[in-house]
């Protein structure tokens, strides 16, 4: 089970790890709201690429007009003929490029219709003010899908250890003599510098004899069979919880915390040390 849970806990970290990824921004899409925080700052909340490069078709231009376009606009606004442009010609030069480009105009399209993320340098750069429905529900679907996926590894453990250990007792009773009709005793090493345990194949059982001379048998059943509430959808919440503020709730495990003894507590010590002197 502590495997199964450390498994879990892996998985987790691992998901949220991809899921940030999923959800960081990529270079071009930074680019892309550099570009139009600039524009919407300079030339008011409402512009966008397409009326700053001034296309007559708007959003319906095709990449081959917008890259005319920028031609026309070169003639008047190109920093060789007045440098007081240049700025200005560096941010149609780039909205021209985002544009023409199809891929990166899909992604500028989508943006300009459901909103840009807002910029804040304190938290790391752009992000979304609150996040939307379609994002949570991305969410909630990954993380069903990772703990689909754990309980998947634990079935596949529980089977390959029950696997392991339905070979290990053929093994051992290929090497029995007694045909399951009397004791046999065999060394069972992993290794050459294994010291190794004794087994003992006992009426068709076996069993490993642990150091102090007890005997655990050795049986598939006792490869705990996989529980959904086992799975990195119940137990990485909980782990979560556990070691932030949950630790300081959890005393039914350890116990009440260390702290002063009480006079109740310190009279009851010395009654039972005046009880024990009277017996002696």
């Amino acid at each position: 089970m502590i495997s199964v849970n450390h498994v879990g806990i892996r998985t987790g970290l691992t998901l949220l790890f991809i899921i940030s990824l999923v959800f960081a921004f990529t270079t071009e899409e930074i680019e892309i709201f550099r570009l139009q925080k600039e524009v919407a700052k300079k030339y008011g909340k409402d512009m966008d690429f397409y009326k700053f490069l001034k296309l007559s078709k708007m959003k319906d231009s095709t990449s081959k007009e917008i890259s005319k376009n920028l031609r026309k606009l070169s003639k008047k606004y190109h920093p060789d003929k007045n440098k007081k442009y240049r700025k200005l010609y560096e941010r149609l030069n780039l909205a021209t490029q985002i544009l023409a480009d199809d891929t990166r105009r899909k992604t500028y399209d989508y943006y300009l219709k459901n909103g840009f993320p807002d910029y804040d340098f304190s938290k790391g750069g752009f992000f979304f003010r609150r996040v939307q429905p379609k994002t949570y529900v991305l969410f909630m679907f990954i993380y069903l899908a990772a703990s689909v996926i754990h309980y998947g590894i634990m079935v596949i453990q529980a089977k390959g250890n029950t696997r392991r250990i339905n070979e290990f007792i053929e093994s051992c009773k290929e090497q029995d003599d007694t045909s399951g009709l009397g004791e046999k005793y065999l060394l069972y090493k992993t290794s050459a510098d294994d010291p190794g345990k004794q087994v003992q194949i006992r009426f068709g059982d076996v069993f490993i004899i642990e150091a102090d001379g007890s005997r655990a048998l050795v049986t598939p059943d006792s490869i705990p069979a996989p529980q959904v509430k086992d799975c990195m959808f119940f137990t990485f919440p909980y782990w979560m919880w556990y070691i932030t503020i949950g630790r300081f709730f959890d005393t039914a495990k350890y116990g009440k915390k260390l702290g002063k003894a009480s006079k109740s507590d310190e009279a009851k010590v010395k009654s039972n040390k005046k009880g024990k002197k009277k017996t002696t």
